[in-house]
């Protein structure tokens, strides 16, 4: 199980019978690491595969650590997943153990339904709809953090807002009713499980032998707190791996201090991996330099990283007049390159996503096959999520955002205020509040051709979407309707309901039931998206963690778009900036091209750049073009 590994490497895996820390730096193996650690666990501590549960950020991680382990020792590993899926397997197991109103049929909304959700409770309270999107980052910062009973909780935080605390209650109080969970509540409630019912701690504690979390730099609180709780009886048998200086969602919760906290509580061994199998030397100067000049709270963490990768590599840095012809030179270089190099080796991380505009135009204009890696993703376009609010609310008809989409989609004359009517006497789900409400003669059949298609459909749904699926476009009349609801993009609505039953159909031949496949759609990250086709990808910094590609082009490096003018008067935020840059410099293996504008436009006027800190701090480690 050590075969291949380097001392460093090796030392991580056979360490065994105290709390480890692992600091990894970008490149360095780690994933080969945490893969022998299990195949060691297994063949020489003789700890069952299944007793080990491995714990990483996104889908596409834990795939690629499970299938690694399966080639190595032939044995399909049951328990590495991300923090997500876990919690969703502890709450479909127990849920009914928190004493509320959900049971193991609940859903997970997605961001849409959390804002439509949103949207409808400040409108009843008479606060702005717009707010929403404030809201929902407020709430979910408080559920972060695990301080007891959510509700509770809710009730008594300092919003910034105060009426976010009666909408907060409120949308706690929606999701009960529809039998529904959002990302945060998956881990909250987990929490809150283990904290208020030791006998179910105690089963999932009893199910482990050995914990591992991949990417420990990126945990928030109360991922910290699930992770303590449930490694409370084998505190001695956990390995934790990561790099602070690869931290970069602070934003949106992420606590670098967890890798420090670790250390303490747990009382960790502490080793290193430096030795990146990446990329060449001289794109290791760059990032080196600029990662030494980190905040000193965290300057005997530094990882120097090097390579035997000493051929000569290319890190080329141009600065061009304007924007257009920053765009262009890249364009032309990639043209270039692609002599060497196939389009698919090659990406363009940005660090704001407007950037993307400029480069598209370029790459069609050069005839450049590419693909952005962002935007609104298959499962949220409009026909797509219609059709699969139908099919959710004959899985489960309390669910509320389902039921809103659904009422009226196609129309059913049936407006808002026969929609509050409905709400209000909702007692046990929605086709009994439909029958329960007086509604005018054209609504009353409209809404009993609703209950009926739900209920003749509803025991079907989670065994046959694609069966049921087909029925409901077809008692919908649906596909004329897009005909008449978007009369210039129809053809293209219909090619993605067409694809959507394409999805369902090998989902029913494969036996997978449908709410496996909502979790898995609604689960995915950015990352799972990315498609393998021959083009160059254009992405956010952000979204490219993880991943990498022989040649990288990093544009637009310029005060106030990186390191951004948000951060520049927050050391705090300028300290994320700086780490951004490492992971963008560290996503390349042989090329790093560097690029600034002296001129862009901002608002339709022309304004003067200047070059970003960061060009200046590396200064003789490139070649200015």
């Amino acid at each position: 199980m050590i075969k291949g590994l380097n001392q460093e490497q090796k030392a991580a895996v056979e360490h065994f019978g105290s709390p480890l820390l692992l600091l990894a730096g970008a490149g360095s193996g780690k994933t080969k690491v945490l893969t022998h650690k299990i195949g060691y666990l297994i063949k020489e501590k003789g700890i069952k595969p299944h007793r080990i549960l491995a714990i990483t950020f996104t889908k596409k991680a834990a795939q690629e650590m499970a299938g690694r382990v399966e080639r190595m020792l032939a044995i399909k590993p049951r328990s590495v997943s991300t923090f997500h899926s876990f919690c969703v397997r502890i709450l479909r197991e127990d849920i009914a153990s928190l004493g509320r109103n959900f049971d193991k049929k609940f859903i997970i909304y997605d961001q849409t339904d959390t804002k439509k959700t949103l949207k409808d409770i400040l409108k009843r309270f008479n606060f702005d709809p717009k707010e929403a999107d404030d809201a929902q980052k407020t709430i979910s910062k408080a559920k972060q953090t695990y301080r007891g009973d959510l509700v509770e909780y809710i009730s008594v935080l300092p919003f910034p807002q105060n009426q976010y605390a009666e909408t907060a209650n409120a949308y706690q109080r929606d999701l009960e009713q529809s039998n529904a969970l959002d990302y945060d509540d998956l881990i909250h409630h987990a929490t809150h499980l283990f904290v208020t019912r030791p006998e179910v701690l105690g089963k999932w504690q009893d199910r482990y032998d050995f914990f591992m979390v991949d990417e420990f730099q990126d945990t928030n609180e109360i991922q910290y707190s699930l992770i303590k709780l449930l490694s409370g009886r084998n505190r001695n048998n956990i390995f934790v791996v990561g790099d602070p200086f690869q931290t970069i969602y602070t934003w949106r919760g992420a606590v670098p201090e967890n890798i420090l906290k670790f250390g303490r509580e747990f009382g960790a061994t502490e080793m290193r991996l430096e030795k990146n199998y990446r990329s060449t030397r001289k794109i290791l100067d760059v990032a080196n330099i600029v990662i030494g000049k980190v905040d000193r709270m965290w300057a005997d963490k530094v990882l120097t990283l090097h390579t035997d990768k000493e051929e000569e590599g290319e890190v080329e840095y141009r600065d061009s007049v304007d924007h257009d012809s920053e765009n262009r030179h890249i364009a032309e270089k990639i043209k270039d390159l692609a002599s060497t190099y196939s389009y698919s080796d090659m990406a363009v991380l940005i660090r704001m996503s407007f950037l993307s505009r400029g480069l598209e135009s370029s790459f069609m204009q050069y005839g450049i096959p590419y693909e952005i890696v962002r935007g609104l993703a298959f499962y949220e376009r409009a026909e797509v999520k219609d059709l699969l609010c139908y099919l959710r609310l004959m899985a489960n008809t309390r669910d509320r955002a389902a039921f809103v989409r659904t009422v009226n989609t196609p129309g059913r004359g049936i407006g808002k205020k026969a929609i509050a009517a409905i709400s209000e006497n909702f007692k046990t789900d929605w086709i009994q509040a439909l029958g329960d409400t007086r509604l005018s003669r054209r609504q009353r059949g409209n809404a009993d051709l609703l209950t009926g298609m739900i209920s003749k459909h509803g025991d079907a749904v989670e065994d046959k979407p694609y069966t049921v699926l087909m029925s409901i476009i077809q008692e919908l009349n649906y596909l004329e309707y897009l005909k008449g609801e978007y009369k210039e993009d129809h053809e293209d609505r219909i090619e993605n309901v067409s694809e959507l039953c394409n999805v369902m159909l090998s989902v029913e031949t494969e036996g997978k039931p449908f709410s496996e496949f909502m979790e898995d759609s609604l689960l995915a990250s950015d990352q799972d998206r990315i498609s393998q086709e021959e083009s160059v990808k254009i992405m956010t910094i952000h979204a490219a963690k993880g991943l990498e590609w022989p040649v990288i082009f990093l544009p637009a490096l310029e005060e106030g778009i990186f390191p951004s003018e948000r951060s520049i008067m927050s050391g705090a935020a300028l300290e994320e900036e700086r780490r951004l840059f490492y992971v963008a410099c560290t996503r390349a293996k042989e090329g790093l091209y560097l690029s600034s504008a002296d001129y862009r436009m901002k608002f339709g006027r022309t304004s003067q750049m200047l070059p970003s800190r960061y060009i200046g701090e590396i200064k003789g480690s490139y070649r200015r073009k």
